[in-house]
């Protein structure tokens, strides 16, 4: 599972937040209770595309453990659905004992008691600790309220870095290819050239802002830029202030000029990077599989997203494990999760291509896993920096989070498309977020 597609997934948390609203769930109180390892059968409900997944998982720990017993179970292959089910069987205290959980839902999740705490098994001084994980990823599965609960551990440290295709800028008669010492002004510069050049035949860079939905792609740029986007202790959102004008300004200038005009619709293959007419462009590590598959014919490499004022700005996001408030075998659980998370079990067979293809979100897997055992690209490792590097945001309550998807990608289609001034369009997209982060309370 990427991180990719922005708009679905803050539509996904409203969805759930309305569900369990509906549901009349409020924080429910844990029902489970610890219950027996030897022997036990636990059951593990994911997300429906990634069931093949967690059944090598279940195959690889009952064959490690004979005597424990694992059901996986494919909830939906719709996030909201799968969401309106977990919240059903939390009512009926029906939930697995293990489910998958992700970045932009666990708060959700934890606020209305379908996630267990599990930061005191974690600081217990046995088996799996706390700082074994990057604490940013490890930080999307704190609940806002209460951070210093933990309730999921993240399975992958996905975030992006720009990759660039060595043949186009030879077609184009570029030299200078990017590295980790390239700042956004060489990116912009670069990017313009390789497309004047060619014509036009050639474009740049995939936009760096995309559509201007995606707070993946834009989040990290205005960040980089002194921009905090949103502010959970004052539930205010920063997308208009000096800082974030200017982040925008840096990525509304490449449309036409470094990339392909702007386009409304996401994904756009004539200004995708697999298309082979694209020279650069920032994506996630999870995209890198596919593009071994489609730039066959083409040399390229990736590096690290261009600095802006010393920083990197790498967007991230994950998806996780979490054990169920009413599981009445969270022993047995925590036993699968110890093992799912070790160098030599769990963790060794997801970063193996057919098994998830995973960067493990642990100091150690970052620096020591077998996934960087690649040919191409030749600079996988360098995802291990922008794991490192990688700005998580913070998901914005109730319906804020799809409302400002929608606001951001309407500015800058007024900007781009209606001549209207940075500031004038992203102090309106400002002003209905903050209508609405004031309706969610």
């Amino acid at each position: 599972m990427t991180f990719g597609n922005t708009a679905r997934r803050l539509t996904a948390v409203t969805v759930t937040v309305g569900i369990f609203a509906l549901a009349g769930c409020s924080a429910a109180t844990p029902g489970g209770g610890a219950g027996e390892v030897e022997g036990s059968e636990i059951t593990i409900g994911t997300f429906s595309p990634l069931l093949g997944q967690f059944e090598q998982y279940a195959e690889a720990y009952t064959k490690e453990f004979p005597d424990r017993k694992v059901k996986v179970i494919g909830v939906s292959e719709d996030f909201s659905k799968y969401s309106q089910i977990l919240a059903t069987q939390l009512i009926s205290k029906k939930l697995p004992d293990i489910f998958f959980n992700v970045d932009f839902a666990a708060n959700e999740f934890a606020t209305n008691g379908v996630s267990l705490d599990i930061a005191d098994r974690l600081n217990d001084g046995e088996g799996l600790e706390e700082d074994f994980f990057l604490p940013q990823f490890l930080g999307q599965y704190r609940p806002m309220k209460t951070p210093d609960q933990i309730t999921g551990l993240p399975v992958s440290a996905d975030s992006t870095a720009l990759v660039y295709n060595k043949t186009l800028f030879e077609e184009a008669g570029v030299d200078e290819l990017p590295d980790e010492t390239w700042t956004w002004d060489d990116f912009l510069r670069v990017s313009t050239e390789i497309q004047t050049k060619s014509g036009g035949s050639i474009f740049g860079t995939v936009p760096p802002g995309a559509d201007g939905s995606g707070i993946v792609e834009w989040g990290p740029v205005l960040v980089a830029h002194g921009a905090k986007v949103y502010d959970p202790e004052t539930n205010d959102v920063d997308i208009d202030s000096p800082e974030a004008i200017e982040a925008w300004k840096s990525m509304i200038a490449f449309y036409g000029t470094g990339s392909g005009g702007y386009t409304s619709t996401g994904g756009d293959p004539a200004y995708d990077f697999s298309s082979g007419k694209v020279a650069m462009g920032i994506t996630s590590r999870a995209n890198i599989a596919g593009f071994r598959e489609t730039l066959k014919d083409f040399d390229w490499d990736v590096t690290e997203v261009p600095s802006i004022d010393g920083t990197h700005p790498s967007g991230g996001g994950s998806y996780g494990l979490s054990v169920s408030s009413t599981s009445a075998n969270q022993d047995a659980a925590w036993a699968f999760m110890e093992w799912f998370y070790s160098t030599d079990g769990g963790m060794a067979l997801a970063q193996q291509p057919d098994a998830g293809g995973i960067i493990p979100p642990t100091v150690d897997g970052l620096e020591t896993g077998s996934w960087q055992d690649v040919d191409v690209p030749a600079n996988m490792s360098v995802f291990a920096q922008t794991a490192k590097d990688a700005t998580l945001l913070v998901s914005l309550p109730g319906s804020a989070g799809s409302v400002l998807t929608d606001a951001t990608k309407r500015a800058v289609q007024e900007v781009v498309l209606n001549g209207a001034s940075v500031e004038d369009a992203f102090g309106k997209a400002a002003d209905e977020v903050r209508a609405a982060l004031a309706e969610a309370g």
